[in-house]
């Protein structure tokens, strides 16, 4: 592919024909690797060239183009341009190309936007980045979120530098490799891979993060072997890795080495006078960290200052801070390791291969008697022993000294309870009380967003949401500042015409409040897993006093719906007694992983609770 040369058949195409339906289409993505010998230390060189046609409007926002890259790697000769349907040519200008820092341990990105994009338009852009860091390549995707008609990785590898290939996704079209000659380093591996027409592959809810299901290839150093030497292994064990890290300047000796975190242990040690149980001292170390330094939101495992000077600045990654807290549990008298983990964000862990580039952040295990925690440094919402959400990514593994291994990164559930006790009138008004108590997961999101907005603004909104009319009042929020206590929301409310009259009839839904209304799975059909953060349960509790001289007609039946293997549960109920009618619903799912053969199953599930949170009780006038 050749810059700037674009072919009348691409320029006068109106649609994609494996895909009709694709508003864009990438016609080809190219990249390039090469090592460049200019000095005795080799330089990994980078290129990419990308070309996408604009078939509709509602294409252009892949128009919008982000490159990150770490920022010590050197960024260069980025040109980026736009070939209108009727010939014209549209260069991206140099001062509407950003670079910025995006983290502030060091990762860059490059954005910019093409401009006068119209139906029909055909844009391209390329650019080459350098690196002497030899153990990781940079990995491709032959995969995106518009059609790939085209998309080639074309790697030259010295044969001094052997490289473990990982791949996943789709099955390549072009698997190529042979021997060549480079410059200065003798023979080389001349590696070919591509892959035509892939599928778009679109977000959907409950996931990881896209690049675990895209098609895509990656490369870790495994071992060198120089001309009349023995081989050097690179890739060598968990258990060495460990011995590696736990030594390493940057790394283990920060939390072993007292003189690193002595500051900040004398401003700890008040904390713990007080402490009584491994739990208090657990605690008091974790809520002053979390008091000790700004709320950071980007990730960095591996070097930095000492803990000193973070501690005088009250700047630190989330990971730094969580490797401090493993310091002053040990200096305390409790065994704690750092375990380092792949945020869900990052991408699914890698336990077969002993490799640390995968891993972005650290949480804190701490063992006392024979119980085990984890922690993770972050919101003041979240207790002890209650990870990120962003850490829920199956497992990570334990720095020990003697003992490394693999540990279940174990979530807490997000429960909600919603209890109504309402009065029906003859024209369909309903008003009452509301009690909504949540814990886990739960809590904490709504923790977060009441310190954000009021929470009578909050609620007014969220009941507003599905009744526009409501007028929530009164509210009292109870255990906002007690993390480990249930949040608990009690508000008056009222809800003009929230039920339907009509002749000597009424009809009335039981179910006031709920997530699950409409079903989450929209898509028919979905080629990749769904993996839920963590479990939850959502249970709704009516109590309706009808209008009097009004009797039931009709209840909705009760439903009892359970997934395979127990993995989610659904019961729903209503009774009446006298002019009292009382809903019991409840939903509960325990399984996280759904396969994509189980996607059916799975949104059939949802799509009966909202069919059935649709049911209406009909009342009759006597």
């Amino acid at each position: 592919m050749k810059y700037g040369f674009i072919s009348k058949e691409d320029l006068e195409m109106t649609a994609y024909p494996p895909d009709t339906s694709a508003a864009a289409v990438v016609l080809c993505d190219y990249g390039t690797i090469h090592f460049d010998y200019v000095t005795q230390n080799p330089i990994v060189v980078y290129t990419r060239h990308k070309r996408i046609k604009f078939l509709r409007r509602a294409g252009f926002t892949h128009g919008d183009i982000v490159i990150p890259y770490p920022g010590w790697y050197k960024f260069k000769s980025l040109t980026a341009q736009v070939l209108a349907p009727d010939g014209i040519t549209s260069e991206v200008p140099k001062k509407d190309i950003f670079d910025e820092e995006v983290y502030k341990n060091g990762f860059r990105q490059a954005r910019f936007a093409f401009p006068n994009l119209k139906e029909g338009s055909v844009a391209e852009y390329k650019y080459e980045i350098e690196s002497r860091y030899l153990f990781e390549l940079p990995q491709w995707f032959f995969q995106d979120v518009i059609p790939v008609r085209w998309s080639e990785y074309r790697l030259s590898i010295p044969v001094i530098y052997q490289y473990m290939t990982l791949l996943n996704g789709l099955p390549l079209t072009i698997t190529e490799s042979s021997l060549g000659r480079a410059n200065l380093s003798g023979e080389s591996s001349e590696i070919r891979l591509a892959l035509k027409e892939a599928p778009a592959l679109r977000e959907e809810p409950y996931i990881t993060t896209m690049a675990d299901y895209l098609t895509r290839v990656r490369f870790q150093l495994e071992r060198e072997q120089y001309p009349q030497r023995a081989v050097r292994p690179i890739m060598t064990t968990w258990e060495q890795a460990a011995v590696d890290l736990l030594a390493d300047e940057d790394f283990g000796l920060r939390f072993t080495k007292e003189n690193k975190f002595r500051k900040v242990w004398d401003a700890a040690r008040p904390q713990l006078l007080s402490a009584q149980t491994p739990e208090d001292k657990i605690n008091a170390l974790y809520t002053f960290i979390q008091q000790s330094f700004d709320k950071e939101t980007y990730f960095d495992w591996y070097g930095g200052l000492d803990f000193n000077d973070l501690y005088e600045k009250k700047s630190g990654s989330r990971s730094e801070q969580n490797l401090l807290l493993v310091a002053l549990l040990r200096k305390a008298g409790l065994e704690s390791h750092p375990v380092l983990i792949s945020t869900r964000g990052n991408g699914l862990p890698v336990p077969k291969y002993p490799f640390l580039d995968q891993f972005n952040h650290i949480l804190t295990y701490v063992e006392y008697g024979d119980k085990t925690m984890l922690l993770d440094i972050g919101s003041t919402f979240r207790p002890a022993g209650m990870v990120a959400e962003y850490s829920l990514n199956g497992q990570g593994w334990l720095v020990h000294p003697t003992k490394p291994r693999w540990i279940p990164i174990p979530p807490a559930t997000a429960s909600e309870t919603c209890f109504g006790a309402f009065r029906l009138d003859e024209e369909g008004n309903l008003t009452g009380k509301i009690q909504i108590s949540d814990e886990g997961y739960k809590a904490l999101d709504r923790r977060e967003a009441f310190h954000e907005k009021k929470p009578s603004e909050f609620w007014k909104e969220e009941v507003q949401q599905h009744h526009p009319d409501a007028s929530p009042d009164s509210l009292t929020v109870d255990n906002m500042a007690e993390p480990v206590q249930p949040l608990r929301s009690k508000f008056n409310c009222s809800i003009p015409g929230y039920a339907q009259v009509s002749g000597d009839f009424i009809y009335v839904n039981p179910v006031f409040l709920s997530t699950y209304y409409q079903n989450p799975f929209k898509s028919e059909v979905r080629t990749y897993p769904v993996d839920m953060a963590y479990p939850f349960k959502e249970r709704v509790v009516c109590e309706l006093i009808i209008p009097p001289g009004y009797k039931v007609e009709s209840l909705p039946e009760p439903v009892r719906l359970v997934l395979p293997d127990n993995g989610g549960r659904f019961q729903y109920s209503v009774e009446n007694k006298a002019e009292k009618i009382t809903l019991n619903s409840s939903i509960h799912i325990t399984q996280l992983h759904f396969e994509a053969a189980e996607y059916d199953r799975l949104r059939s599930f949802f799509g009966m609770i909202s069919e059935k949170y649709g049911e209406q009780i009909v009342l009759k006038k006597i």
